[in-house]
């Protein structure tokens, strides 16, 4: 909870830092538009806080909870991830490397040039997925693997983060950073096999961090599954939503937008 705030807290440096000198950006296969921008970043802001209370209030398992869990109540499908919580170094280290992805966009001419601008929509999936990891998280409720297991010690059980299973963010979070580097890089090169190794790399990383959170008792299949889901469309959605249009195929487009003072949501339908 405490990261997600430091997370919220850097985002909203970046947001202010681009909007101190941005307008609406044309010929590139991405522009930002600051009312769209604003009114994503308020939304965004509000399920951040939303996301904060929620987490707070979630409470940590008593031992006599612990002692009533069932294995058999959990479905074949997921029962097999239950198990001695174990570090899981490898998804930590995957996940905390995998900030640091877009960077690569300064390696490129084109991504190094735009580079303000793609961290701003940066900033957004970050946003997107933590508050809606948080909200989630913070509703559900579901209790991690390691707490059906006999072996983990009671004080690992006890804790607030042994009940926020379900979705995992550590898997959402890798496949909405890899996928939106993907989708963004797939914007300005034209080889098809550059794009072919890079969603192909953007595919893996976060299937990686899913089967750690598995192996190591700290998600549920399921978790991982839906983490997956949720994390690769929001990174995908996000450089959608801001692709120029001269650049776009298809005829249907979906866009935050202000009427009457109120935040809505607009359709165009070209035919």
């Amino acid at each position: 909870m405490i990261g997600l705030k430091i997370l919220t807290t850097i985002i909203l440096i970046v947001f202010i830092s681009e909007f101190s000198s941005s307008q609406i950006k044309t010929g590139k296969p991405f522009n930002i538009d600051f009312t769209r921008e604003a009114v994503i970043f308020v939304a965004s802001s509000v399920a951040s806080v939303a996301s904060f209370t929620i987490l707070e209030k979630v409470k940590p398992h008593t031992s006599d909870e612990i002692n009533s869990l069932n294995p058999q109540s959990i479905s074949n499908f997921d029962r097999n991830a239950i198990g001695p919580q174990t570090d899981d170094y490898l998804g930590n280290g995957l996940l905390y490397t995998s900030y640091l992805i877009p960077l690569t966009f300064l390696t490129y001419g084109e991504t190094k040039n735009d580079f303000l601008d793609l961290m701003l929509l940066y900033s957004e999936v970050l946003l997107i997925q933590a508050s809606l990891n948080g909200i989630v998280n913070g509703a559900v409720k579901r209790t991690r693997p390691f707490v059906y297991d006999l072996q983990t010690p009671l004080e690992e059980k006890q804790t607030t983060d042994a009940r926020i299973s379900f979705f995992s963010g550590h898997t959402s979070m890798a496949a909405a950073i890899s996928f939106f580097t993907a989708r963004i890089f797939a914007g300005y090169l034209d080889n098809d096999e550059a794009r072919i190794i890079i969603w192909s790399s953007a595919a893996i990383l976060p299937a990686v961090v899913a089967y750690s959170r598995v192996n190591t008792h700290w998600n549920f299949p399921t978790d991982v599954i839906t983490g997956y889901a949720v994390g690769a469309l929001i990174g995908y959605l996000i450089p959608e939503l801001h692709k120029t249009k001269s650049n776009g195929n298809g005829n249907l487009s979906i866009y935050p937008s202000i009427n009457m003072n109120k935040p809505t949501l607009g359709v165009l339908l070209k035919f």
